[in-house]
């Protein structure tokens, strides 16, 4: 019985997509018309009269809407809404009207359901202290929404002042409009209004000719003005105490904790200062930590301990395996927990590729290590590292802090400038501080940066290594002679811990006669240089993805639609 309802189910379901789709998507609609009728009152307060000629096309429709904005006025007062000349009385069924007062006033015509005619809806209502007082009364205000979705054909705006009142100068819009005079008013018209384009109509008149008191919203704008002028000056003289105050005591600090080094000069030292210092160690001391691993894996070859062999992948791609060959050699610390990390107990090689991820894992056991070898040697001042490290914390939560103070302490005062002129001093005070704190741990972490945490001996050593590293470097890009080819296994695990290892091999590549490490072993089986550039270039690329490490706005505005 079910598989005999499902074929006429599928029937009708095709039938329903073919008919009502396309009903729904030719449902459209737009305004012939949008007129507005503006009569001043005399105190400030504003009639307007809203007519809109909606025209549909497909449908139904069964509703329109008007979302009246209360911005810069006094509020909005609802009098009347008619469809197509008939009064509307208040409900929420068909032929009736729905309205919620308040801010925006919303306004909604219920009505049966309509396609392909067009209606006219008037809407009317009035405004309370709408004019803004000051070196003239001025009227600003959207006669057109600035949230509307259908294009309108034309808009006719009529204007009428109070007897015996004129403006300073004709109204005007803020688009192109053609104008003219009545004897009751002004008369602006405007044409082609895009989708979610607005109108704003401008008019002044002789000060004291319409309004008889600033209106309450204008009185809370001066208000909050005057507040801020006595607020804002206290935010920024607490800002520069404390920017003065935090400065002295930052420079004071660094001046008391500043070294008198010497530091021998730096230049290009063609072999490594100490050749009992293993290349991982060189690496981390001149701030080369994330190749350190690389410099290892290399020194641990060249030792015998692992062995580097290229295979073939899939699909022809050539991936390189790390073999581990002597157990049994006596390594450093940080070499043991190198290896520790490396191979899974049982295994005895591993893909390049996995390095980095197995490494990543167990950090601890190849870093600390590394770390407490630079410390035995006297380069490295645990005391000083755990300051540089609570200066950047310190910075980092003064940042977030200072952020937060200064964000929530402005918002703070701009809603209690007029209402409490003591509490919006004090966030403006708050939001001085949050500003200066904030740049103040900004410079607290770029001390931090250039704070070191080595020795004097430290120092004394990185300038040497550096110098080393220099010279590799020009070995390496062509600037210095390479003294013999066998100089390039003899500095590879430097090269590799100092991030050069790809442009030492792309260097003797060029050079003819220089070996391939015995430890290597490409699948041609002969002294194929470029299979050692692509496993530099490998172990090159993994160490840098890993590592450790009275004007103004305009009154009214809202919305408009239909569905």
């Amino acid at each position: 019985m079910t598989r005999k309802l499902i074929f006429p189910l599928l029937i009708a379901l095709l039938l329903a997509a073919l008919f009502v789709s396309p009903a729904l998507a030719d449902k459209a609609y737009r305004a012939d018309r949008f007129d507005v009728q503006l009569d001043l009152l005399p105190g400030g307060d504003m009639l307007v009269t809203e007519t809109v000629v909606f025209r549909f096309e497909g449908g139904p429709f069964t509703y329109v809407f008007r979302n009246v904005s209360a911005n810069r006025t006094d509020g909005l007062t609802f009098l009347e809404a008619s469809m197509d000349g008939v009064p509307l009385p208040p409900g929420t069924g068909p032929g009736q009207v729905e309205v919620q007062a308040g801010d925006p006033l919303k306004v909604t015509w219920h009505f049966a359901p309509v396609s392909d005619s067009t209606h006219t809806f008037v809407l009317r209502y009035r405004v309370t202290g709408v004019v803004s007082t000051g070196e003239a009364d001025t009227l600003r205000w959207y006669v057109i929404p600035p949230e509307h979705d259908y294009w309108i054909g034309q808009s006719t705006v009529r204007l009428n002042p109070p007897a015996g009142v004129q403006p300073l100068e004709p109204p005007s819009l803020d688009r192109a409009f053609e104008a003219a005079s009545t004897t009751s008013g002004f008369v602006l018209t405007t044409t082609d209004i895009s989708d979610d384009e607005s109108v704003i109509l401008t008019v002044r008149f002789p000060a004291g000719s319409l309004a008889d008191a600033v209106p309450a919203w204008q009185a809370r704008e001066q208000a909050a003005s005057a507040a801020a002028r006595r607020a804002v000056p206290l935010g920024l003289l607490s800002s520069l105490a404390a920017l003065l105050l935090g400065g002295l005591g930052l420079f004071a600090y660094a001046r008391a904790d500043r070294r008198e080094l010497n530091l021998p000069e730096a230049g290009l030292l063609p072999a490594p200062p100490d050749d009992r210092v293993p290349p991982a160690v060189a690496g981390k001391l001149i701030g080369q930590e994330i190749y350190s691993p690389t410099g290892a894996l290399f020194d641990l070859a060249q030792r015998g301990v692992v062995h580097i062999r290229e295979e073939r992948g899939l699909l022809g791609s050539k991936k390189f395996m790390v073999e581990l060959q002597n157990t049994s050699a006596s390594l450093p610390p940080h070499e043991q927990g190198m290896l520790q990390a490396l191979f899974k107990p049982g295994e005895t090689q591993v893909d390049m590729n996995k390095i980095l991820t197995r490494l990543a894992s167990h950090k601890n056991y190849f870093y600390d290590p590394l770390e407490q070898e630079l410390v035995d040697r006297g380069w490295l001042d645990p005391e000083r590292k755990y300051r540089r490290r609570m200066m950047t914390l310190l910075g980092l939560l003064g940042l977030f802090l200072g952020t937060g103070l200064c964000i929530g302490g402005a918002t703070a005062t701009g809603a209690l400038l007029a209402a409490n002129q003591a509490l919006a001093n004090l966030m403006a005070v708050l939001t001085g501080l949050g500003g200066a704190g904030f740049v103040l741990s900004l410079a607290l972490i770029i001390y931090s940066g250039l704070y070191s945490p080595l020795t004097p001996a430290g120092e004394e050593q990185k300038v040497r290594w550096k110098s080393f590293r220099a010279y590799l470097e020009g070995v390496g890009r062509g600037r210095e002679a390479a003294v013999c080819p066998d100089l390039f296994e003899r500095y590879l695990a430097f090269a590799a811990a100092f991030g050069l290892g790809e442009t030492w091999a792309r260097a003797f590549q060029k050079l003819s006669g220089a070996p391939l490490p015995a430890w290597f072993h490409s699948l041609s089986g002969e002294d194929d240089f470029g299979a050692m550039v692509a496993v530099m270039s490998a172990a090159d690329t993994s160490a840098s993805f890993g590592g450790d490490g009275g004007g103004g706005g305009a009154s009214g505005g809202g919305a408009s639609g239909a569905g």
